[in-house]
């Protein structure tokens, strides 16, 4: 590892202690609070300052009979060391029944073997939690986000930076004790930098208008319709004749939360979605939705969440790349002392490629299955500092085999915060 990346960590210590040095008092720790809670100060921040190093043995998602340097290019390594090195800004500020979030997130990731990767990545969101009078509030405010995208979805073995925009506002209108009119409008921008890559370009726009029923013991029921208008600016060539992936969306859902006790919670929803490609003669979908999710916590510092579903998804990386996921998850979480968390997770996934994906339509119809194990351990020796260890195994198997791989990751990382 060179001098300079060790070099980063305390350039970046020292920014940090000066920004404590001169800001305002502020304290963000707390999740974003509800608009009827009372905050205790006018404005909160939190600053978090964290390094990270993780190593993957399958960087590029290949199968592992594949040569990495025939496929990727000379010079290139299965298996590499990363560092993260990460910026963070948390604040909220209060003004009456008025609240603006701002979250920051920045990451210099450098790569030991491959530095040719090395980028920077982040997020950002702007959230604006309004009310006028009693009956009516909502939300306006806009997602950034940026990453390198992901070498098992593109199959696109260089530096492609992925930045996606999402700009949104809805309300909600309460007409009664327990019934509220729901509405919501949504654009996103999904973009590429490599030129190859750019058919995945993106651009959508969404509206929902939907009716919730909340009864006395704060169990709800909503029923909700979505229209999605979506745009691709490329149209290319596949399998010799011209290809839009231009679609028009209904889904209608109904949703429901329900508390069978003060441990067990079921969050359910199934619905009905068909999408038209207006501009296309390949196939479009239709056919029914659903997600379920329960949450049992047995004991103070314990719980379990199931989940299962199936859906339309598309990785934000290839948008036009849309498959059916069906599969479900266990996640465990045990708190076992003040200071030390554990978290265990597992996911089966079966994804059946539509029609009208270029994953299906460039030789045969596509079907992967993908199993997922993490395991993850936070020790906090003091409320500022937190140290977290993490594994994780994939593997996909698929009718294509230049889809398979194998991947293990495992990290350590530091994460410092202070906030006011």
């Amino acid at each position: 590892m060179s001098l300079a990346m060790h070099m980063r960590i305390p350039a970046v210590l020292m920014l940090i202690f000066a920004a404590r040095a001169f800001a305002e008092p502020l304290d963000l720790t707390a999740e974003r609070p509800f608009l009827d809670a009372e905050p205790q100060q006018p404005r909160t921040y939190t600053i978090s300052l964290a390094d990270r190093f993780s190593y993957d043995d399958n960087l590029f998602r290949i199968p592992s009979e594949n040569n990495v340097a025939a496929l990727v290019g000379p010079g290139a390594s299965r298996q590499d060391l990363v560092n993260t090195v990460s910026l963070g800004l948390d604040g909220r500020w209060y003004a009456g029944s008025q609240a603006i979030s701002i979250d920051l997130h920045v990451d210099d990731n450098r790569f030991v073997n491959n530095d040719d990767l090395n980028n920077v990545s982040g997020k950002a969101a702007l959230v604006w939690d309004w009310r006028l009078g009693g009956n009516l509030s909502g939300q306006a405010g806009a997602n950034y986000y940026r990453a390198l995208a992901s070498f098992a979805n593109t199959n696109y073995y260089a530096r492609d930076m992925v930045e996606r925009e999402d700009y949104f506002g809805n309300a909600r209108f309460q007409i009664g004790p327990s019934w509220t009119l729901l509405a919501g409008v949504d654009v996103a921008d999904t973009s590429l930098s490599a030129v190859s890559q750019q058919l995945f370009d993106f651009h959508s726009k969404s509206g929902n208008a939907g009716i919730e029923y909340a009864s006395p013991a704060d169990n709800t029921l909503t029923l909700e319709y979505r229209y999605t208008d979506a745009r691709f600016p490329q149209v290319f060539v596949l399998n010799g004749a011209p290809f839009n992936s231009d679609y028009n969306e209904d889904t209608a859902r109904v949703s429901i939360k329900y508390a069978f006790t003060a441990v067990t919670l079921l969050e359910a929803s199934a619905g009905y979605l068909k999408r038209d490609y207006p501009y296309s003669s390949f196939a479009a979908f239709s056919g029914a939705i659903g997600r379920a999710s329960l949450q049992w916590q047995p004991a103070y510092k314990l719980q379990f969440v199931l989940t299962g579903w199936r859906e339309l998804k598309a990785y934000v990386d290839s948008e036009s790349d849309y498959f059916v996921s069906t599969g479900a998850s266990i996640a465990p979480q045990w708190t076992l002392t003040e200071q030390v968390s554990m978290s265990l997770g597992t996911s089966w996934e079966k994804h059946d490629y539509i029609g009208s994906s270029p994953s299906a339509l460039t030789l045969l119809s596509r079907h992967d299955k993908l199993i997922s194990e993490q395991a993850r351990v936070a020790y906090k020796p003091i409320p500022t500092l937190a140290v977290e260890l993490t594994y994780r195994f994939d593997r996909r198997d698929s009718n294509r085999a230049e889809f398979n791989f194998d991947d293990m990751l495992a990290a350590v990382g530091v994460t410092y915060k202070f906030g006011r």
